[in-house]
This record gives structure tokens, sequence and C-alpha cells, in this order.
């Protein structure tokens, strides 16, 4: 916590006196009648309810205690209610390691972060240094548009090896990711198998990340880039080529290149550690991050939804 308060104090963000006293602490844990996990009592004691700085966490106290005595009737003792997600499902904590999960349905949606690395990115997303990486970004992205015709022909050309190997299986695809391959410097594209995803999908317990990890999908053609990779080097170019890579894959579904692809087809590009989509604009793909907002306003796209509405359909 106090990294986060020394963040705070060097960009003068820090506001004093906002936190609840050990005596507001102890009548809140009374009115629970459960204690406050001290990961949650130290935000408390240094934050209060103030929605300034982490708009995801609770700013009234009543709306903590009345979402908190629901989770626990529910089942969930183990967990503390935060934060009302932008005003859409419950995000929750594990009261012993921290980790945060989202209430969907009553199945909760591992968010792959803890209560503190989502208080250290809130605090990192309001750096200036962030919006000048953005610059950069843009600016190599208009210096290779030359790529493009490039791009799109050698996408159509793997693109098409991939489905006439999924057609001599006599399967069908139901998604397809595009990830670069660092150690031999190139991109990939993996395709789930329908097969595969009806086997997996009738398990009691449903693995839904490996549905959607390019490395766990059955199918993978290699796409030939060595004329636009070899002048690719920085993380800033890498960022740039995805964006440029988007744009073609959303020209191609515009064109209704994928029409002949199943019901709810999903294909994206991974860059870094976020997913890019097509249906996203540009400015939405240049600013994506892995912060916690993004995940929950863009819950659409997380492996647990993707999941659930194929299912709807096979």
């Amino acid at each position: 916590m106090q990294k986060i308060i020394d963040q705070l104090v060097q960009i003068n963000r820090f506001e004093k006196e906002k936190g609840l006293d050990l005596d507001e602490i102890k009548a809140l844990n009374e009115n629970l009648e459960k204690n406050i996990p001290g990961f949650f009592t130290s935000y408390l004691n240094i934050f209060g309810f103030n929605d300034n700085l982490f708009g995801g966490i609770f700013n009234e106290e009543d709306d903590f205690v009345e979402q908190n005595e629901m989770i626990w009737e529910l089942g969930f003792a183990d967990y503390i209610a935060i934060g009302d997600a932008y005003n859409e499902n419950l995000i929750v904590a594990h009261i012993e390691n921290q980790k945060l999960f989202l209430i969907e349905d009553d199945h909760l949606i591992d968010l792959k972060m803890t209560f503190s690395e989502m208080l250290l990115q809130a605090v990192e997303a309001l750096d200036s240094k962030k919006f000048e990486i953005i610059q950069q970004v843009n600016s190599v992205y208009e210096s290779i548009q030359d790529y493009k015709n490039t791009l799109k022909n050698s996408f159509i050309e793997s693109f098409s090896q991939l489905k006439a190997t999924v057609s001599n299986n006599k399967d069908s695809i139901y998604g397809v990711v595009i990830a670069k391959d660092r150690a031999l410097n190139l991109y990939n594209l993996y395709a789930g198998s329908l097969h595969t995803f009806k086997l997996k999908t009738e398990k009691e317990t449903i693995a839904y990340d490996e549905l959607w990890t390019p490395e766990k999908m059955d199918y993978k053609q290699a796409i030939p880039l060595n004329e636009i990779l070899m002048n690719i080097k920085s993380e800033t170019d890498f960022r740039a080529l995805d964006l440029l890579f988007l744009d073609v894959l959303r020209d191609l579904k515009e064109d209704g290149y994928f029409s002949d692809q199943m019901n709810r087809f999903s294909i994206s590009i991974q860059s870094n550690s976020v997913n890019l989509f097509p249906e996203d604009s540009y400015d939405e793909s240049l600013t994506k991050d892995t912060h916690l907002e993004t995940k929950i306003r863009r819950f659409w796209e997380s492996p647990y939804d993707r999941t659930r509405l194929l299912m709807e359909i096979v």
C-alpha cells in the first residue's frame, strides 16, 4: 500500500484524511458481523469510500455492507465484495490471497489479478509516460502503411491453407488467434477445432481459458512475413504492426471474407497481454490494456463469455 501512496504523492494525486479511522473500521466489522480482511482494511484506512481515484471500488458504505451480506448468503463466504464493476457485475476478492473475480450468473470469473495489482494499475494509468508510448506506437503505425497489402496477401494465403487442412479433417473452426512467435520471428494462425470444442464443453468442469489459448488450439499455420519482420524490432514496432494487421482483418470482415465460417466465429490478434478484435476501433485498439476496467467493460471477449455464446449454437 505504501508503494501506491508514494506513486500518488509523486504525481501530486494523494489526498490525505480520506480514510476511515480504526474505530470506524471496528464499527464496520461489527455491522457486518465479520472481520474485513487486512488488505481491504488497509485500503479503507487510507482511502475510505472515496471514488476519486479507484472507480471500480464501492464509494458508499451502505452498498459495501449490503452487497457483502448478499454474497455471503449466496455461499461466497471466502470472498469480500469490493466494488460494483462500474455498475455492472460485482467484483469480489478472495479474503486470503486478494485474487479478484467477477460474479456472473453465480459463477466466479477469474480476473487474473490481485487487489493490490488493480490499485497499482489504476495509479500507473495516471502517468503521462503512457501517453508518450501511445504516441510513439501511432507514429510507427503511420510509417508502415505500405506493408498493408503484403499483410493482406500473406494472411489470405495462410488462411486458405488452414481452411484446406480443416476441411480435409472434416472439421470446422470456431475461432482463430493470430500470435507472434518471437523466438522464430514469425506470426502464426492458431485455430480451435469445433470437434474438440464440443468434447471439452461436455465435461463437468470446462477449462474456458484453454479453448482460447493459441498454443492449446488444434490447428497452426505460419504466416510468411519475412519481408516485413526484418524491419520490425521493438515492442513499439510490433504493437504498430498488430494494429495494421487488425486493419486488414477489419477490411476482410467488412467485405464478407469470413462469411463461410460458422456463426459467432471469432478472430483476434494477440498483442502483448491483450487480444485485439476487428470489432475494435483503431483508437480502442491503440489504448487497449489489461486494466480491470477493460476486462469488465469488454466482458463479451472473455473466454467464458465467448464459450458460453458458442455453446448456445453447437
